[in-house]
C-alpha cells in the first residue's frame, strides 16, 4: 500500500497543528514498515525526518516555496495529481480545494471558522468554511483530535460521525526528558526570564484571549496583589500588535515576550514557571496546557470547548472569558499550598495521550478502494 503524507506546512510554522502532523506521520511510518510512503515537503526535508527519509520504503518530494495561497491551492494539487498513491493524508491543514480523489483523508482540528469566526479575519473565516465544505464532500474520512471537535464537525457539516476518525494529540516522552538537559541560566539569559514567572504559551492572537489575561493582570497589579511577572511565549499573530499599542506602557515592564521558543527549550520553560495559564476562548484540543502538566507545572485553564475533556481533573479552571473568575483564580493559584496534588494529577493525565498509541488509530485498509 502506498500512502502520501502532505507535510508542506512544516516549512511555514510550527504550532500545535504542525506538531500533530509531524508526530502522527512519523509514528505511523515507523510502526508500519510494510507500506510505501511518499512524503511531500516544501523547499526541503524537515529536519526531524532526516533518518526516516533514508528508508527504502520512503520517497521524498520537495516543492518550491511561493505565495502560500498559490502554493496550497494550485502548486500542491498540480503535483498531487502526478503522485500516485492509495491514500492521500492531510494531517495539518485540509486538502486543496482543487484536489479530488476517492481516497483523501483530511484533518479538521476544530470548527473555529464556524464557532468563533469573530476571532479570524473575514477572508480566513470564509476560506476555511469553503475548505470544510469541500472536505465534507470529497474525503473518504475526516480525522479530528477530540470528541468535542468530532461532535462539532458532525453537527455543523451534517456528517455521519462514523465518517470521522478520532485521533488525539499526544506528548512524547522525549519532550519532558529535555528538562534536565537544559541549563536554566542560559535559558533565562536567552529569553530574558526572571527568577519567578507566570507562563502562557500560544500564538498571540484573538482566539487565545490574551487581551483578557493582560487586562486581569493589570488589575492585579493595580490592587497590589503579590504576583510574579507574566511571560508570554509564542509568535505574535493577528491583531496582537494593535492591542498592545493601547495597553498602558507603565505595565509593560511586568511582561516578557519571548517570541518563538525552540522545542528544546520548551520543557524547561514550562518546568520553571510558577504556574501556566491558558485563557483560550476555543480549542480543538489544547496541547500547551498538557505539555505544562508533563513538565510538572500547575495549570490554570479556561473551561471552554475541548479543554475539560483533555485536561480532566488535573487542571484548575476558570469560567470562559470571565474577568472576575480569572482574577480570583490567578490569586488563588499564585498562593496555592497543595501544588503537589495538581502536579501528580497532571503526570497521571499526560499518560493517557501517547503519539504511538494515537497513530495506530489511523486506519486505511478497510476503506481503500
Amino acid at each position: 500500500m502506498r500512502i502520501l503524507f502532505d507535510l508542506c506546512s512544516l516549512e511555514d510554522n510550527f504550532s500545535g497543528i504542525e506538531r500533530y502532523a509531524l508526530n502522527i506521520s512519523k509514528e505511523y511510518i515507523q510502526q508500519y514498515p510494510q507500506n510505501e510512503y511518499i512524503l511531500v515537503f516544501k523547499n526541503k526535508v524537515f529536519n526531524l525526518y532526516n533518518e526516516i527519509v533514508k528508508q527504502d520504503n520512503v520517497r521524498v518530494v520537495t516543492l518550491k516555496k511561493c505565495n502560500k495561497l498559490i502554493f496550497n491551492q494550485f502548486i500542491l494539487p498540480l503535483h498531487l495529481y502526478k503522485l500516485k498513491a492509495d491514500a492521500y493524508v492531510f494531517l495539518a491543514f485540509p486538502e486543496p480545494i482543487l484536489f479530488f480523489h476517492k481516497n483523501i483523508y483530511t484533518t479538521l482540528h476544530d470548527m473555529v471558522c464556524w464557532d468563533c469566526g469573530e476571532t479570524m479575519s473575514t477572508l480566513s473565516k470564509y476560506y476555511f468554511r469553503i475548505s470544510n465544505i469541500h472536505s465534507k464532500y470529497v474525503c473518504k474520512k475526516i480525522i479530528t483530535i477530540s470528541e468535542f471537535s468530532k461532535n462539532r464537525i458532525s453537527t455543523v457539516l451534517k456528517i455521519d460521525s462514523n465518517k470521522i476518525m478520532l485521533i488525539n494529540c499526544g506528548i512524547s516522552k522525549d519532550f519532558y526528558s529535555l528538562i534536565a538537559q537544559t541549563n536554566i541560566n542560559s535559558l533565562q539569559k536567552k529569553y530574558c526570564l526572571p527568577e519567578k514567572y507566570i507562563l502562557t504559551l500560544s500564538t498571540l492572537e484573538p482566539r487565545k484571549n490574551l487581551s483578557l489575561l493582560l487586562t486581569v493582570y493589570k488589575k492585579l497589579l493595580d490592587n497590589n496583589v503579590d504576583i510574579p511577572p507574566l511571560v508570554l511565549a509564542g509568535r505574535k499573530g493577528w491583531k496582537m500588535d494593535n492591542f498592545l499599542k493601547d495597553f498602558p506602557k507603565e505595565y509593560l515592564d511586568h511582561l516578557i515576550f519571548t517570541g518563538f521558543v525552540d522545542d528544546t527549550d520548551l520543557p524547561a520553560l514550562y518546568n520553571h514557571a510558577d504556574f501556566f495559564v491558558f485563557p483560550s476562548l476555543y480549542e480543538g484540543f489544547g496541547i500547551p496546557p498538557l505539555e505544562a502538566m508533563a513538565c510538572d507545572t500547575v495549570v490554570l485553564s479556561s473551561d471552554s470547548s475541548s479543554l475539560p475533556e483533555v485536561l480532566g481533573n488535573a487542571a484548575i479552571y476558570f469560567k470562559n472569558n470571565n474577568f472576575a473568575d480569572l482574577y480570583d483564580k490567578i490569586k488563588y493559584v499564585a498562593h496555592l499550598k497543595d501544588k503537589e496534588k495538581y502536579i501528580e494529577l497532571g503526570r497521571q493525565r499526560v499518560e493517557a495521550f501517547d503519539w504511538k498509541k494515537e497513530s495506530k488509530k489511523l486506519i486505511f485498509n478497510r476503506d481503500i478502494e
